[in-house]
């Protein structure tokens, strides 16, 4: 009885350092896999130095972009690429901005004539972000008081970040 007892214990033992192994590797690989891409649901006048809420989900792995405040939160130390993509109309203006831990990483500024019609614009931006680091798009500070976003026949302003190299 003691040799079975002893069995089942050690069998016990692997089991639960199987179970241990798996949960570190499933860990592993979803912080190797850090990505989102939100839109705006809608139009949206905001004045300067608001931050943009883009509060459509439209992918992500990791469930770090909060589409209620329009941030991301690292979940690591790495290397990422974010890009944003604004969208007026004619006679219009955008500054925005990329903010890491309220440090200003890249700026886009679209100022339009009233002939131009609709238009995108996108900016893109590498740089490190470390883990816990809050990550969004804000209005710039004073190009323009008020920044139109519009959604025009399924085009809108969209956000994207993608983990490229985890330090």
């Amino acid at each position: 009885m003691d040799l079975m007892e002893s069995s089942m214990e050690k069998m016990e033992q692997r089991i639960l350092n199987l179970t241990n192994e798996i949960s570190k590797l499933s860990k592993r690989k979803k912080d190797e896999h850090v990505m989102f891409y939100v839109t705006l649901s809608s139009d949206a006048v905001l004045n300067y130095k608001s931050i943009v809420i883009f509060n459509e989900i439209q992918y992500e792995e990791g469930e770090n972009f909060n589409s209620g405040d329009g941030v991301f939160v690292s979940p690591v130390s790495g290397v990422f690429m974010f890009a944003w993509t604004i969208h007026t109309y004619g006679g219009k203006n955008i500054d925005t901005e990329l903010k890491v831990d309220n440090v200003v990483k890249a700026e886009q500024i679209l100022n339009l004539g009233s002939g131009a019609g609709n238009i995108q614009t996108t900016q893109f931006v590498i740089c490190q972000v470390n883990v816990g680091d809050h990550v969004w798009i804000q209005t710039g500070y004073g190009y323009t008081s008020t920044n139109t976003f519009e959604e025009f026949y399924g085009s809108k302003s969209s956000f994207m970040g993608i983990l490229i190299h985890k330090l």
